[in-house]
């Protein structure tokens, strides 16, 4: 399970989030009405583009942002193929998990908040395509922009800076607001830390979100994990030291004998760790 702040579009989240909306609306061009698939949020599960935008942007209106400052954040929550097998083709556990996911963001500002108090959007895609600097590609064993084969169903969030606001689900884009309508600014860009260097409560540990999110799917979905597939090993083989790399290979070699498809779920994710969006 990988969990990224990151963007598929080039730009800033200082704006508008109208470009990237649009952008997670690419799959419902050539599709009838029927078929197409919506936004959804915390209660909701059927949710358009334009309510996305107008909620997003109105919800950073007059909250005493500077320019420099992120009115928004992108979140891409990518399972694996084999957790993906694993719940089967149901995106509606994906909605759940994704819920459940946003609890834990909320949680880990340490401000006693919940979902409900944010202003955030989903969507799940389904495609993924290969670029131009893909393992497959550059092997001669694919094209730049052609499709990737399997199950690629992922998920993309939009979540305002600021928690949402009291006075309704739709801010009136012309009410004159006061500092009584701000509402607290919620950054998991920056690490606050005490005077010891340690973590402050106000802060936002991503590495324990990223373990929350792990944890939160193999709970609700009753998934036997292995320490080779876990975030901690994949991160210490990606960015670790040495020392961190032997202590996380040296903790997995014992699972070889009785977690074999285990161990080769995470070589399998090792390439998948590669993907675009």
């Amino acid at each position: 399970m990988q969990t990224k702040f990151t963007s598929p579009v080039k730009g800033n989240n200082k704006g508008s989030c109208l470009k990237l909306a649009t952008y997670l609306e690419k799959e419902n061009d050539k599709k009838i009405e029927l078929e197409r698939s919506y936004f959804f949020s915390v209660d909701r599960d059927r949710c358009n583009k334009w309510e996305v935008v107008q909620q997003i942007d109105n919800n950073g209106k007059g909250q005493g942002l500077e320019r420099k400052d992120d009115r928004f954040y992108s979140l891409v929550i990518s399972p694996s193929q084999a957790e993906l097998a694993h719940i089967g083709d149901d995106s509606q556990l994906l909605k759940d998990y994704t819920r459940q996911v946003m609890e834990n963001y909320a949680a880990n500002f340490g401000k006693g908040i919940e979902s409900q108090n944010l202003v955030w959007y989903a969507k799940i895609e389904h495609e993924r395509k290969h670029g131009f600097d893909s393992p497959e590609v550059k092997a001669g064993l694919a094209q730049a922009n052609e499709l990737k084969m399997g199950d690629q169903r992922h998920i993309h969030i939009i979540v305002s800076r600021c928690a949402a606001r009291e006075n309704g689900h739709v801010l009136q884009a012309e009410r004159q607001l006061t500092n009584n309508d701000r509402t607290m600014s919620l950054s998991p860009m920056t690490n606050q830390r005490g005077i010891n260097g340690g973590a402050v409560k106000s802060g936002f540990d991503r590495d324990a979100f990223f373990r929350a999110n792990e944890r939160s799917f193999d709970e609700q979905f009753s998934y036997s994990r292995g320490l080779s597939e876990g975030y901690d090993y994949c991160n210490a083989l990606k960015n670790g030291s040495h020392h961190q790399y032997e202590q996380s290979l040296s903790q997995s070699r014992g699972l070889e004998l009785t977690q074999e498809p285990t161990l080769q779920r995470s070589v399998d994710r090792s390439a998948e760790l590669s993907a675009g969006f």
